[in-house]
């Protein structure tokens, strides 16, 4: 089950997808920390909050009550001062300040989810009153083991990160313990997946495998006796119609072992037999292999003068950012060449040593990486965080790898399941569920109102729960191939969340 992004994260990363333009509407109804994630932001602007908009009515009063929680109310005094204290986290987080063009949004950004969080926690925290109920030492051990697991840190470390201090990221994780105490208590036990319901979705399974199983084999026969051609079942009945042409070496990125052995062992114009893909089985055809293409070494010394140029350029008084923006290869040139800040193991080996090693507002000499030729220009350094802020040049020089092309006929196919996951994904959809109900009964008894976002205090709306679904599996496109890493940068692993 997923909790809610804790210590206000969440609202921290909607401004930062407002920054990048992304706009998302919100359901209706929040659900606390054991039920749904932290919803997205809407970015409209409530009657009587900063706006471009001209002719709205005057701002509410300080002292107006913007949303309550039986006996608990909030002010809009007490609203906007938790507002500044994002803002003020955000430009920390960031590194710079939020635009003065996006402040209004940001701002609305995060008044909803400070409105949420405070329905939120206000209908758990009286709820747990009500029943006499509390977080206690041995359930808050038991929750502190599992944060600093699922984090790799432990708890005492990743308070320090909290953008709004120590102080209330203890606090709002002893309200989400909270949280999780009367879910764990009051909601959770009621919840139950029986054998029967896991037994008919294994056979759901085996029927939907078997079924494609046999169309694959039907097509590999086809093609085997000459009664259709590929071409003709790649058009008829494969999810990708067209050849995709990919590096070879990366292969191992996107196939096992097995699919990439079989293509290996395949002459160009021949196909091979089925085969097993993520989501998917298919058949490939080996349109065409090309060999890799060295660079010449006119190119690399052409390269490199290039951007031996464009040094002489910033050194002699030109803008760094507007020389990169004229002439780098890389994608940070949009940005003037700026990296942000990144620490050690985040660049390939020769960029990271001359960053870390040049002085701050120092152009240094051209490094040569796999990906061509750079000129670093760092701006920042955090000793204590072990990070440089710097902006670089690249000229890119590179080989021309080797290249294979690929005609397939792939078919969706259902992701292998058993017992045991089958289990545990209905028992945290109809946790969520449960959560959700349980969430909203209460909000209605004890009265909530928000003037401010009115959706957030609104009544469900009445509908039946639906059953536990499996996700439908997703095909496996040839064509869909990883993102290669920025010249500057590898690829980065999946961030974790926040503590």
């Amino acid at each position: 089950m997923q909790a809610r992004k804790t210590f206000g994260v969440a609202a921290l990363a909607a401004v930062a997808a407002l920054m990048v333009g992304c706009e998302k509407t919100e359901p209706a109804n929040e659900t606390p920390a054991g039920g749904q994630g932290q919803a997205a932001v809407t970015n409209t602007p409530a009657a009587g909050v900063e706006s471009d908009v001209v002719a709205l009515p005057p701002p509410p009063k300080d002292t107006d009550v913007i949303a309550s929680v039986g006996e608990a109310k909030m002010t809009w005094a007490d609203l906007n001062k938790q507002v500044d204290e994002m803002v003020e986290a955000y430009g920390k987080m960031s590194g710079q300040p939020i635009p003065s063009e996006m402040l209004p949004q940001a701002k609305q950004a995060f008044r909803r989810q400070l409105v949420q969080q405070f329905i939120i926690e206000g209908v758990m925290k009286q709820t747990a009153a009500a029943k006499n109920l509390a977080v206690d030492d041995a359930f808050r051990a038991e929750q502190t083991k599992e944060l600093e697991a699922r984090e790799g840190r432990k708890l005492d470390e990743l308070i320090k990160t909290f953008p709004l201090g120590e102080a209330k990221a203890r606090a709002m994780l002893e309200n989400q313990w909270l949280e999780m105490k009367v879910l764990e208590t009051l909601v959770f036990p009621s919840v139950k997946v029986t054998d029967e319901e896991v037994q008919a979705e294994l056979d759901k399974f085996a029927a939907e495998k078997k079924l494609v199983d046999d169309e694959m084999a039907g097509y590999a026969k086809q093609v085997a006796d000459g009664t259709a051609t590929f071409e003709d079942l790649v058009k008829a009945n494969s999810a990708v119609k067209s050849p995709t042409e990919l590096p070879a070496d990366q292969l191992t990125w996107d196939f096992p072992k097995e699919v990439q052995a079989a293509i290996a062992s395949t002459k160009d114009g021949e196909v091979t037999g089925v085969l097993d893909v993520p989501g998917a089985k298919a058949i490939f055809k080996v349109v065409k292999r090309t060999p890799a293409q060295p660079l010449t070494q006119a190119d690399r010394d052409a390269a490199k003068a290039k951007l031996e140029a464009a040094r002489d350029r910033v050194l002699k008084g030109e803008d760094f950012a507007k020389v990169a923006q004229e002439i780098s290869d890389c994608p940070s040139g949009q940005r003037g060449g700026d990296l942000g800040a990144f620490g050690k193991g985040q660049m390939v080996p020769e960029f990271e040593q001359a960053a870390f090693s040049q002085k701050v507002g120092e152009v240094g000499p051209v490094v040569q990486t796999k990906f061509g030729y750079h000129i670093i220009k760092v701006t920042a350094r955090d000793d204590k965080a072990g990070t440089v802020t710097a902006s670089h040049i690249l000229v890119k020089a590179e080989d021309k790898p080797a290249l294979i092309s690929l005609l397939p006929l792939i078919k969706p196919a259902p992701m292998p399941r058993d017992a045991e996951s089958i289990r545990t994904t209905f028992t945290e959809q109809r946790k969520r569920q449960a959560a959700m109900d349980f969430f909203n009964a209460q909000k209605k008894a004890l009265g909530v109102t928000c003037t401010l976002f009115p959706e957030l205090a609104a009544e469900p709306p009445k509908a039946d729960a639906p059953a536990a679904v499996t996700p439908a599996p997703v095909a496996a496109k040839p064509e869909a191939k990883p993102t290669p890493a920025p010249a500057d940068k590898p690829a980065p692993a999946a961030e974790k969340p926040a503590p």
